[in-house]
């Protein structure tokens, strides 16, 4: 049976004639909707920026219908126009948690901290000092540039979370990296890498020496603003970067043999730095030292007559700031101030006193 004779049964069975039927092939125009999940974003999106009313078309009944291959201005709007806008606004929102404050001008005032060996608890001193370092009228952002990313873990945070190696490898704003830590602090951290990456970031790095500088300016920090970067033991591409931005240094010990001999080591590595004109003024903490054994007083007594008034400060040997990083709490909640957290916030104090001076003797020579 052919298509005819079953549409002539048809029009016979519903009493028409299918003398007057005709076949049409329309051509249609079809436009993809967005889906559920796309329309979702919109809506949260319409809700956090403001929304732009829509300017009533009027009809021109005379006017003719758009031919194929008119301009896209004049043809219904496609999922990819729809996916655009979403993403320019997505990017031009900003979260008011970490939105650019305006305090003053000038940059901010950068803390590097290094060491000549590892295993001195420079991590857990970088993030105490970002919760101890407070200034009302400014942040306090701990930048982690050290690939064992162990900076986020003290201030509550996530291994996990992306940072800095993320942005470099996939093109992010280090503005969507930054996050809230203890203490009201910030935190940037390095980000879970894997080799390949961890290798493009440090040669990068090597060909780029304004690499760092320049991601600081992007962050809109001023001079009410500080900076705590945590550096990983030795020489390496991290720390150039993070020498080249700091107003001071604080070198990182212990109160023990392999860390003295370790001293003359970085001395070493930190010689070019001291040399150029601007150099950052370089200070040294004993970390954990043991007041239990001899031992390691007497060394901390060679220290101290070897570093003479370049000790910012002696923080002694305190469990409870193991025990708040198993826990994820901030070792400063808690009451009384256990004795190491004590000499840490003696030690912000000298920090702080110690940025002061050279931000006067920065003034006083310009």
């Amino acid at each position: 049976m052919y298509r005819s004779d079953d549409i002539s049964n048809l029009f016979r069975k519903l009493g028409e004639s299918a003398e007057s039927y005709r076949e049409i092939e329309p051509e249609l125009d079809y436009v993809e909707e967005p889906p559920l999940a796309a329309a979702c974003v919109s809506a949260a999106l319409a809700v956090a920026a403001p929304a732009v009313a829509a300017q009533p078309a009027t009809a021109d009944t005379n006017a003719p219908a758009p031919a194929p291959g008119a301009p896209l201005a004049s043809r219904p709007r496609t999922l990819s126009d729809l996916l655009a806008e979403a993403t320019r606004r997505r990017e031009s929102l900003q979260s008011p948690e970490f939105a650019p404050q305006q305090h003053g001008k000038g940059s901010p005032r950068v803390i590097t901290l290094v060491s000549g060996k590892g295993g001195v608890g420079r991590s857990t001193l970088v993030a105490a000092l970002a919760c101890a370092l407070q200034n009302e009228k400014g942040r306090t952002l701990a930048l982690d540039l050290d690939p064992q990313n162990a900076l986020c873990l003290h201030l509550g945070g996530d291994a996990e979370q992306p940072g800095l190696i993320q942005g470099n490898s996939e093109g992010l704003s280090w503005d969507t990296l930054v996050q809230r830590g203890f203490a009201h602090s910030q935190y940037l951290p390095y980000g879970s890498a894997s080799l390949e990456q961890q290798r493009a970031l440090e040669q990068r790095l090597r060909d780029d020496p304004q690499w760092l500088a320049r991601h600081l300016a992007q962050l809109g920090l001023d001079a009410n603003d500080r900076v705590i970067i945590d550096t990983p033991a030795g020489a390496s591409a991290y720390l150039d970067q993070a020498l080249a931005v700091a107003d001071l240094v604080l070198v990182v010990t212990l109160a023990d043999a392999a860390s003295y001999h370790a001293l003359n080591h970085l001395e070493r590595l930190l010689a070019p730095n001291h040399q150029r004109e601007d150099a950052a003024p370089c200070h040294y903490l004993i970390n954990q030292l043991d007041n239990s054994r001899a031992f390691s007083l007497d060394m901390a007594e060679v220290l101290q007559g070897h570093l003479g008034e370049r000790l910012l400060g002696m923080v002694q040997l305190d469990h409870y700031l193991g025990e708040s990083l198993a826990y994820a709490r901030n070792p400063f909640a808690r009451e009384p101030v256990t004795p190491g957290c004590r000499d840490l916030l003696g030690a912000a104090a000298n920090l702080s006193e110690a940025l002061r001076q050279t931000a006067r003797q920065e003034s006083t020579l310009s």
